[in-house]
């Protein structure tokens, strides 16, 4: 037995004697693997992180009871997929007595989150895209053996966690594996541009939902299909792709979340609130804190507000590890130092040039200054921001409710809408895509916009911006939980008032002149850039608009086409609309944004329409 295996068994040991380090250290050393295998299992259902924080209380309660100390993380594994199974009974039968009360957004579930956190490219980015469309009990073996392929646990734990023989685990990997190659098969198909024509007639009607009806249609059309099948010719085996696969990242408030609830670090409550406090800034996992440091103060926070995280008291302190300048004062001064600047509209329009990263060479670089006090002042657009993240996750109506009830540097905060929170985006840069000089300790996650969704129907939704890469959606639920910033600005009312002439559109507030017809057609990204700059338009230089300059165009109150539709008439519906700027998580790949109703990608974005600017 090795040294790490001697090891291993000593920390059980003591862990089953009640020695708090040793189980602490133990939760947070197979925390991740649960969470893959139940995020996947599950296929990032919104009560992902309510199963996996009970299967890790079972873990941490039933410890004693574990007599094979070597056979841990099988006994893990079967806790884990068990709560799978009863999570998975609850839905059946819910959803035998009424309508769920909140369906899983397909746009940011648990594979959308590994394609992210672990940049998956190309047919490893396929797999996990055909995951989503296998049955449930699929999903739990997949979920079993891409750990099991990727090197971190062996055929053994798979066989013990399916409650099954190693012979029997072969047997049903087999036949997910078929399934999962024929949706790989699937996903090609519909991911083909031009697609092709019979699929496009047999998807007609399709929500854009993996399903097994559709998948039994679209899967029927694609067996005998010759245009589909030459698609994925000889895809690469799948357990090939997975070989060294990382494990997708917990996220912060997750990990901070079972930390509580578990018990972890109670006996040394300083360091345990420094631990939290550093989780939710860093995005990162739980740790000791070498040296106890003195409890940053505290600031009330709007009243009834209830903090995701109930060991952080809601304040508006600065990350641990940003500088003392950054720390909020705790006396509030007469009036917010606040300064208008640009052309006085309402918050949800640009009143302001739109700042661009320094490394684009753009106009109106990026640029900070620090008013001290924890206050970020941007000097492109005079908004003047929260420098510390709010040190917990809230719904929307909570988070509108922390920045209202903010009392830093006297006040007059508020959430900021889409186009305030776009406008500090760095596309340059990712995890996060943002100036971390400016914004310390920024952690690479969805943040809240004050932005709702134009379209009311229900479950009611708002716009987010992830800041690991800049990604803009439409699709939080308001009762779901998200990071946030608070921005003081000098207020305003109104729209853009543009001026259009000579098939040109001059929006004053941000000083741009965009082309008002667009492409006719779709092209390249290349193409679209190319054909900016052979643009002779009143005797302007053109460009392609870069990611927060584009954004600016959004009319958020309205969708299909969201944007003003008298001056710039035709503009697609549902189209994409390149930029310039190239996505830092994948430099193969162009930011583009869809006028649908102002979402922004990059992943997938083949043709885009071009609409240039001159500046």
């Amino acid at each position: 037995m090795s040294k790490r295996d001697d090891r291993r068994r000593d920390l059980i040991a003591a862990a089953q004697r009640g020695d708090r380090r040793a189980r602490d250290e133990l939760a947070r050393a197979f925390l991740p693997l649960v969470f893959n295998v139940i995020g996947r299992a599950l296929n990032g259902h919104p009560d992902v992180d309510d199963v996996v924080q009970e299967t890790m209380l079972r873990v941490i309660r039933d410890l004693p009871s574990l007599r094979q100390p070597e056979s841990l993380r099988a006994w893990i594994l079967t806790i884990a997929v068990h709560q799978v199974g009863v999570h998975q009974q609850r839905a059946e039968a819910a959803a035998r007595v009424g309508p769920l009360a909140e369906v899983p957004d397909t746009g940011a579930d648990f594979e959308e989150l590994a394609i992210l956190r672990l940049r998956l490219s190309g047919e490893r980015r396929q797999v996990a895209e055909a995951s989503r469309w296998l049955d449930a009990e699929d999903r739990t073996v997949l979920a079993l053996w891409w750990q099991e392929a990727a090197g971190e646990i062996g055929r053994g734990e798979t066989a013990v966690a399916l409650n099954t023989t190693s012979a029997y685990a072969a047997v049903r990997i087999q036949r997910m594996r078929a399934q999962l190659d024929r949706s790989r098969i699937l996903v090609a198909a519909l991911e083909a541009r031009p697609r092709c024509a019979g699929l496009a007639e047999t998807v007609t009607g399709w929500d854009q939902r993996p399903g097994a009806l559709w998948r039994k249609r679209i899967d029927r059309h694609v067996r005998d299909c010759p245009v589909c099948l030459a698609i994925v010719p000889d895809p690469v085996a799948v357990e090939r792709l997975l070989v060294g696969c990382a494990l997708v990242p917990v996220p912060a408030a997750l990990t901070a979340a079972v930390a509580v609830k578990g018990g972890w670090l109670r006996s040394h409550p300083v360091a345990a609130a420094l631990t939290v406090v550093a989780v939710l800034a860093a995005g990162g996992t739980a740790a000791y804190a070498s040296r106890p440091e003195p409890q940053p103060t505290a600031q009330p926070v709007a009243p009834g507000l209830a903090p995701a995280v109930a060991s952080v008291a809601p304040s508006s302190v600065a990350p641990a590890t940003a500088p003392p300048s950054a720390k909020p004062s705790t006396t509030a001064s007469a009036k917010p130092r606040t300064t208008a600047c640009g052309a006085g509209l309402a918050p949800r329009w640009a009143s302001w040039p739109m700042p661009n990263p320094a490394k684009t060479g753009l106009t109106h670089r990026a640029k900070y200054t620090n008013l001290g006090s924890g206050v970020v002042r941007d000097d492109v657009t005079c908004l003047q921001w929260q420098r510390a993240t709010a040190p917990d996750t809230y719904t929307f109506p909570q988070a509108k409710a922390y920045c209202a009830g903010l009392k830093l540097d006297g006040g007059g905060w508020h959430l900021p809408t889409r186009i305030e929170l776009t406008s500090i985006v760095d596309s340059t840069r990712s995890g996060p895509a943002l100036n971390t000089t400016a914004f310390p300790g920024a952690p690479a996650q969805f943040f809240w916009t004050s932005t709702p969704w134009a379209v009311t129907k229900t479950p009611l939704r708002a716009w987010i911006i992830n800041f690991y890469e800049g990604l803009a959606s439409n699709g939080a639920f308001q009762t779901g939980t998200y990071r946030v910033r608070c921005v003081r600005s000098g207020g305003g009312s109104g729209a853009p008032a543009y001026r259009v002439a000579a098939g040109q559109v001059t929006d004053p507030a941000t000083g741009l002149v965009w082309q008002r017809a667009g492409s006719a057609g779709t092209m390249t990204a290349a193409a679209a850039t190319a054909s900016c700059t052979a643009l002779r338009l009143g005797g302007r230089t053109w460009r392609l608009p870069s990611l927060t300059e584009l954004a600016s165009t959004v009319d958020d109150s309205r969708v299909a086409p969201a944007i003003n539709r008298s001056a710039f008439p035709g503009t697609a519906a549902n189209g994409w609309y390149w930029t310039s700027a190239t996505a830092a998580p994948d430099p193969s790949a162009r930011w583009a944004l869809n006028y649908d109703d102002g979402y922004t990608n990059y992943r997938k974005v083949t043709a885009g329409y071009a609409r240039c600017v001159s500046s």
